[in-house]
Parts: C-alpha cells; structure tokens; sequence
C-alpha cells in the first residue's frame, strides 16, 4: 500500500508521537516580573517517571538545480542546500527541548557563496502546563505567520522549492526570549503566542538594549486542517542596523555607510493575516502583512534633521499558494508572490517585486519527494532594488534521514 505523500500534516502521522510535536511548536513569553513567576511555576512540575531522557534525531537535506533566463542569456548551476540536525528531546513528562542546527552554504547575501556555516537555529527548552498555558525559553521561530510557525528548515515540507520573497525583507524570522503559549482550547481550537525577546538589532549572544520585541498572536483551527490566524510583532531597530534574528539582509536593507543609510532609531511594526486550507484534494496558503516603520521619538535630534518627511513608511506583502493532488503521490501548484516597499523607508530599500510561479511535486515516500518548478519574475525597475524581468526553472530533490 503506497504511504501518504509528505505535506506537512501527513507525514508527522508517520513519525513517532515524540517527535510530532516538534513540527508544530508554538510559544508564549513575557517580562522581569512574569519571568520569576513562570520560573516558579516550572519549578512546581510533576515527578520524573523514566531512567533517561527520550531523545530522538533526525536529518533533514536538499539537493537542487536552476536554469535562469534573463536579457538572453542562460545560466545553470546545481547546489548543495541547507542540512538541518533536528533534535528532540522528552526530559520529564512536562519538559521537553528542541534543537535545529543548519550546515548550510553562505550564500550571495553579502558572504562568500563558496563556504558553508553552521548555524543554531533554535534551541528551547518548553516546560507544558497544560494545553491552555506552556512556558518556553531559548531561541525560536516567530510565530506571526503560519509559514515560519510550522515549516522549519527541512525542505522535505516546503509545499513550494522556496520561501516567500517576505522573509528576505520584513519577516522577523527568529526571537531568543521567553515565550508563553496555548492550544487547541475550545471549541474552535483557539491558540495563542506570546513572545518577548531581544529586538532585531541583537544576536544569539547579546543584546544591549532594555528595549525588547514583543510578539502577539493568536489564531483558531475551526476544522480539522484549517487554521486562521492573526499577529502583531513590535520591536525598535537600534542605530538601523539588524543582526541575527532577522531576514532583513543583503541588497534589501541600508547598511552602514551605504548612501540612503542614516544612523538613527526606528519604530517597527508588522501585521499579518494567515489563512491555510487543507482538504482531501485541495491545499491553500494565504499570507499577508503589512509593516509600518517611522523614525523613533528617542532619536537625537541633530540625526533626522532632513528626515522629518521620511522613515514613515507602509510597505505590504502578499503570498498565495494552491497545491491540487493528482493521484497519490503528485501534485500540482500555483503561486503568486508580491513585495511592495515604499522609497520613504529607511530601513527597506524601496522595491515592487511579483513572482508567478507553477509546479509539479512528486512524493517518493514520506522521506523523498521531488519538486519542479517554473517562475517568471517582474516588478518596478525605477526603484532602488531593481526588479529582475527574468524566468527560472528550478528542480529540488528533498530527503529526510532517520
């Protein structure tokens, strides 16, 4: 009897209980006060039933290719992509933690494309109250988008080759803090987020600011496959300049001495609306945002002189995605990608930027799957990230090793 293929629920049917739960992580943190609370709280959990921990590992990788299309030339190449180290671990019945490591390529983003690095990219330790109330502590994903709440690096679930182009631009991808969250509560599966962590101006070690980011989100699961949800993710970017914990990099942010690129603070906030749909035939991913940067009331004032009409700034994005299953082991999809950032933005370098695209996924097993893809990329030209008039055919070969 063939497996199921492996969209994301599907497949965590087949994987042990232990790490399910790994796949579908949500949080929820708050502040000093609370902080010494939760503490106390955690410290009250039940007695440890086992003689050792339950730990289970898992490797996740991809193998890829392109041809590109642009001012009548071709190119092509083949990439060794990211290789994610997915451990889990149960310590006691109510603490648990996770770990993602990334071996990946450098790539053109302002590094070396010829080097690998090794990256954390989470690693939290989640103690579970109950389903209405779990503390978790360490570095995470954002939760203020279905995508970067439920997909982690593995492309083995990725329902399309690539990201949407948001995470390149306004997408707070990572938070290291505390996280405070619910589940499946009520009829309607009502779930919320809270997160409060360094701000995107830190890294993974340090972060010298009082000021933090603060993560809100909430969502309800009506039907079984369904979720709808709703964030809002504040933060203040120091001196306009970000570090690990954002997806703002390479040609889409100012950096340093760069022209267009001012030394001042900024109040950033970003909103999103996720709809996801799935069915026996059918998925539908629906993301949207919309994020609001002006100038900090802290800033001194001999740095924004000049600047009083620029820094406030309304820039949207929107991703659609439509998968149709044909048979039981392919699918077809279609998917619209669109990223429109105003030339008042001092943070974001002014872009319009669509992406069409239409593929064809073939599901080996639950551990193998194949993906081809066609894009056509256009936007505005006359804005300071010029928008490429190109096509692109690309082929992903995803695995998952046990």
């Amino acid at each position: 009897m063939p497996t199921q293929p492996p969209s994301y629920p599907s497949t965590l049917r087949n994987i042990p209980t232990t790490v399910r739960t790994t796949f579908k992580t949500w949080n929820f943190d708050w502040y000093n006060n609370v902080t010494v609370v939760t503490l106390l709280l955690m410290m009250g959990s039940t007695g440890w039933t086992q003689d050792q921990p339950v730990t289970q590992f898992q490797m996740f990788g991809h193998i890829s290719s392109s041809v590109e299309l642009e001012d009548n030339q071709y190119t092509s190449g083949y990439s060794l992509g990211e290789h994610d180290f997915f451990v889990q671990s149960k310590l006691t019945p109510r603490f648990s933690f996770l770990s993602e490591t990334i071996i990946g390529p450098l790539n053109g983003m302002g590094h070396s494309s010829a080097d690998y690095k090794v990256s954390i990219e989470r690693a939290r330790l989640k103690y579970e109250y109950r389903n209405w109330l779990s503390i978790i502590a360490g570095k995470m994903h954002s939760p203020v988008n279905y995508w970067n709440d439920v997909y982690h690096h593995g492309r083995l679930f990725f329902p399309t080759i690539d990201r949407p182009q948001s995470f390149g631009t306004s997408i707070p991808i990572h938070s290291l803090g505390l996280r405070l969250q619910g589940q499946n509560i009520g009829r309607l599966n009502f779930g919320y987020d809270l997160v409060i962590g360094n701000g995107m101006s830190s890294n993974d070690v340090q972060d010298n600011s009082l000021q933090k980011s603060v993560t809100a989100a909430v969502h309800i699961k009506p039907e079984k496959r369904t979720r709808i949800s709703f964030s809002v993710y504040k933060d203040r970017i120091n001196d306009n300049m970000v570090g690990a914990h954002s997806g703002h990099s390479g040609p889409f942010h100012y950096n340093m001495g760069e022209l267009g690129w001012s030394p001042v603070n900024l109040s950033f906030e970003l909103y999103c609306f996720s709809f996801y749909r799935k069915t026996e035939n059918w998925e539908v991913l629906l993301e949207s945002s919309l994020n609001r940067t002006e100038l900090h009331e802290d800033n001194d004032p001999s740095l924004i002189v000049g600047l009083d009409t620029l820094g406030r700034s309304s820039n949207t994005t929107i991703y659609l995605y439509a998968g149709r299953k044909i048979g039981k082991r392919d699918q077809l999809y279609a998917l619209f990608d669109m990223t429109d950032y105003e030339d008042r933005d001092l943070h974001i370098k002014s872009n319009q930027l669509t992406k069409f695209g239409l593929g064809w996924q073939h599901d080996f097993s639950p551990f193998l799957k194949s993906q081809i893809q066609i894009e056509h990329f256009t936007g505005d030209q006359n804005l300071e990230v010029v928008a490429p008039q190109k096509q692109q055919l690309n082929l992903r070969i995803s695995y998952c090793l046990f």
